[in-house]
């Protein structure tokens, strides 16, 4: 596992889209990362802050949510 994602390689990660990603730090409801090569270089610690972001939005299910096939 990277200790550094894109992201695109975040929202792939987390099964969401790109867009939604890029909006939370683009929107300041995240504070931007280090960018490497012009591309936001998000740390693995931070998976959980942008989990949550997520899910505060609607943009992901709830974590006790079940999900059914």
């Amino acid at each position: 596992m990277p200790d550094i994602y894109s992201t695109r390689e975040l929202a792939d990660l987390l099964d969401s889209d790109e867009w939604r990603v890029r909006r939370l730090f683009e929107d300041g409801q995240l504070a931007e990362p280090d960018r490497f090569c012009g591309k936001r270089a998000i740390p693995r610690a931070r998976i959980p802050e942008v989990l949550d972001a997520l899910r505060k939005r609607g943009w992901l299910p709830a974590a006790d949510a079940e999900v059914s096939p």
